[in-house]
């Protein structure tokens, strides 16, 4: 049996599906319940197979890794748990769940419908992980303002990253928002 890996993307404030990639059904949905826990909904092609406890796997981005995630499938709902400290946490980016399935056989595998995306949701979606990159980037930027610790370079650069805070804010004012957009250029 050969395995393939199915992985689903839900961000982190809202806890609204970003992306999918699977075998098994395309009717997967997600929503947060409250702080720090997302449910998500449809994953019934794509739950651990025995052994159960190889279960789901996670990513989060750098910034958050030392949040604890924990996975459980009950009921037909997989149920995403987030701390860190010991308190529920709301993720600020995202968090990629990650599975191995077995491959269907070529007959097996059902037409894929044609994915259709909401033009507003995705755009939404990517200038709140794109405000969060530079919110992450800003935070010890600022700090060494703050502190009157910053060299010359810091406070070039902090300037340079609220100016693309600015303008990831001002995306939606765009004239062909959200079927068409110029996405600002994160500082270097």
């Amino acid at each position: 049996m050969t395995m393939a890996r199915a992985a689903i993307n839900i961000v982190g404030q809202t806890g609204a599906l970003f992306d999918i990639t699977s075998l098994g059904g395309k009717d997967v949905d997600s929503y947060r319940e409250s702080v720090g826990v997302y449910c998500v909904t449809g994953t019934e092609g794509m739950v651990p197979f025995p052994p159960v406890d190889q279960g789901w796997g996670y990513s989060l981005h750098p910034s958050e890794n030392t949040a604890q995630v924990d996975v459980v499938f009950s009921d037909g709902l997989l149920t995403v748990t987030v701390t860190m400290d010991g308190e529920p946490y709301d993720l600020n980016t995202m968090i990629t769940l990650h599975i191995l399935v077995p491959d269907l056989p070529h007959e097996d595998i059902p037409p894929t419908p044609p994915i259709t995306t909401n033009p507003l949701g995705v755009a939404q979606a990517e200038i709140q992980r794109l405000r969060a990159i530079a919110d992450y980037a800003v935070a010890p930027l600022q700090d060494a303002v703050d502190g009157d610790e910053a060299t010359d370079a810091e406070v070039v650069l902090l300037k340079g990253w609220k100016k693309y805070r600015v303008a990831l804010n001002r995306v939606p004012e765009q004239e062909q928002y959200p079927d068409a957009i110029e996405w600002p250029s994160a500082p270097a």
